[in-house]
């Protein structure tokens, strides 16, 4: 499926080239026309940390970004998120929503084959924004099954498990999305700053 940006990006590109809010979010609200179980829950986690890195050029730092970046054998991004004290003894969900263009403002560029790899590192480490390709975080459990093909339209499951933090202290996590297939670059948002989500985001129960 070939995908090309959506005309609402330009009515929204004012609002995205200025510094955007956190909406909290209202547990009883369902936003309309979401993927099915693509709503985020009342407790939600969304990432503290997003750091592009290229195969080809293995040593530049691209630092920090809130727009995450997967092309073909080359970009990827590091995302990493921190689970808190309280989620002690819960169950936290790794999940990837995608809206379609219709269902969310928030601009994005998708292109290929839709087939992505989801890699893990080491419970407790994470990247820094002077991460590179050649300095990634230690190797660690990777999700067993996570979803071979991201495509717009609907929310993935990426990985379930316990959350395995130990109060009083919290616990990174992070993971690597690449892709050999795909070019796709967007704008991760916080809640529904924009309508339906759309990005990485780690629900506890």
């Amino acid at each position: 499926m070939k995908l090309t940006f959506s005309f609402l990006t330009a009515l929204i590109g004012r609002i995205v080239a200025s510094p955007l809010q956190r909406l909290s979010v209202i547990s009883s609200r369902q936003l309309e026309a979401c993927p099915p179980n693509g709503n985020l829950p009342p407790d939600y986690l969304s990432p503290t940390l997003m750091v592009p890195v290229s195969r080809n050029l293995p040593n530049v730092a691209f630092g920090s970004t809130r727009e995450p970046k997967m092309t073909p054998n080359d970009f990827c991004t590091i995302f990493n998120l921190v689970i808190p004290p309280s989620a002690m003894g819960a169950t936290c969900t790794l999940e990837f929503l995608f809206p379609s263009f219709g269902q969310t403002l928030s601009p994005y560029f998708y292109n290929g084959g839709g087939h992505f790899t989801f890699t893990g590192y080491a419970f407790g480490t994470g990247a820094t924004e002077q991460t590179t390709y050649n300095n990634q975080p230690p190797a660690g459990p990777s999700p067993p099954t996570p979803p071979s093909v991201l495509s717009p339209g609907n929310a993935y499951t990426v990985n379930v498990g316990p959350c395995g933090v130990q109060a009083p202290n919290s616990l990174e996590v992070s993971g690597m999305l690449c892709s050999d297939d795909t070019t796709f670059e967007y704008l991760q948002t916080k809640g529904d700053e924009l309508g339906c989500p759309i990005g990485f985001f780690v629900g506890i129960s």
